[in-house]
């Protein structure tokens, strides 16, 4: 796993990624492990630890998860389940069968999240999203109604309109906010400064 204070990562999982980037087609992998990314992420979970939402019963949802080259195996250790969802079917088959073999609590799911409800959903703990201004915003999901308990939530956008995959971007944390449903309690939020933009962080409790 990746240490949060160290920023060190497990050995046999960095060699998979090597190989991987060394072998396959797809040039977006190193991407998933660039300096803003590592940032990005682990300011993500420094605010999540904080928070004290995570223990051994916790169940995640990463919503548009890419490979989840920084989350998974920061977390995988440290939870129940986790389900990884995006729409790329080839992201998902390389980050399980390539990269995160080790951890047998992770789902991988290949789907657009809108489409269907599930019922992982309704007992999830954790919902996170770090790719917000790939998709629609996070009040237009339906399935919110459905989600009971102790759950949170962990989004993050960012300002970074220059990017032609990105269609869904916020010109501030405030705007960011107005894109949360109404029954979202935030309990921290943080704008991270990169070369490219801002970057936008919010946690909170689903009420």
């Amino acid at each position: 796993m990746i240490d949060l204070e160290s920023n060190t990562i497990d050995l046999d999982i960095f060699k998979n990624v090597l190989r991987e980037i060394k072998n396959s087609e797809r040039t977006d992998l190193i991407d998933s492990l660039s300096d803003n990314q590592f940032k990005s992420k682990l300011q993500l979970l420094k605010m999540i630890k904080e928070c004290n939402i995570l223990n051994k019963d916790s169940k995640v949802v990463i919503i548009g998860s890419w490979y989840g080259s920084i989350l998974i195996p920061t977390i995988a250790d440290e939870v129940k389940e986790i389900t990884c969802i995006d729409l790329d079917d080839q992201v998902m088959k390389i980050a399980k069968n390539k990269l995160f073999q080790k951890y047998k609590n992770i789902d991988y799911i290949a789907a657009d999240i809108f489409e269907k409800d599930r019922g992982r959903y309704h007992t999830c703990n954790l919902f996170i999203n770090t790719s917000c201004e790939h998709m629609k915003p996070m009040n237009e999901w339906p399935y919110w109604k459905n989600i009971k308990g102790n759950s949170f939530f962990a989004f993050q956008s960012n300002d970074m309109y220059q990017i032609d995959t990105h269609v869904n971007c916020v010109a501030s944390i405030k705007e960011f906010k107005e894109q949360l449903p109404q029954n979202f309690q935030i309990l921290q939020e943080h704008k991270l400064e990169e070369e490219r933009g801002t970057r936008f962080t919010l946690i909170g409790k689903i009420n």
